[in-house]
């Protein structure tokens, strides 16, 4: 078994000429199907990369809208608290002058009908007095002239002007 010179550079001949068969017809299709593939792989990184960057965008403008719309629902809540405490406040204060009204209007109405009575009673003692007195003395006097003289009387007893009579 010794070696043979031609065979091993014949060998050597074939491998060489199988190498650079192999570079023409296969390594370059293959390296430029690896660098299409890379390039296609680094393509949808980039893509991916890209994406991402819009999606924190979207989220970041998705957390300052949910802010906007929180602060913005706190100001609204807040005014309608205000709101409704102004329009309690209006209620009460109607509330308030009404009864003012109401109270006044009695008042005036108890007065009036305290008048009244007054009236009415001062007429009835002068109706009395002279029916008293037309009884004492058994004939009939002036009528007008009596309850003159009979409402003078009461009234000079309200003022305190007739002794004994208070």
């Amino acid at each position: 078994m010794g070696l043979e010179f031609g065979q091993i550079i014949t060998q050597i001949i074939g491998f060489l000429i199988a190498v650079i068969l192999l570079k023409k017809f296969a390594w370059k299709p293959l390296l430029s199907m690896l660098e299409e593939r890379r390039n296609k792989i680094k393509a949808e990184f980039d893509s991916i990369g890209e994406e991402r960057k819009k999606t924190e965008k979207l989220f970041a403008e998705y957390e300052t809208k949910l802010k906007e719309i929180d602060s913005l629902s706190r100001v609204k809540i807040q005014e309608a608290a205000r709101e409704g405490q102004k329009l309690a406040n209006e209620i009460k204060e109607s509330a308030r002058k009404e009864a003012k009204e109401i109270v006044s209007k009695t008042r005036e109405d108890i007065g009036r009908d305290v008048e009244k009575a007054k009236v009415q009673l001062r007429d009835d003692v002068v109706t009395m007095t002279l029916k008293l007195t037309e009884k004492l003395i058994q004939e009939k006097l002036d009528t007008e002239k009596d309850k003159k003289l009979v409402a003078r009387f009461v009234d000079e007893m309200r003022q305190g002007k007739v002794e004994g009579f208070k």
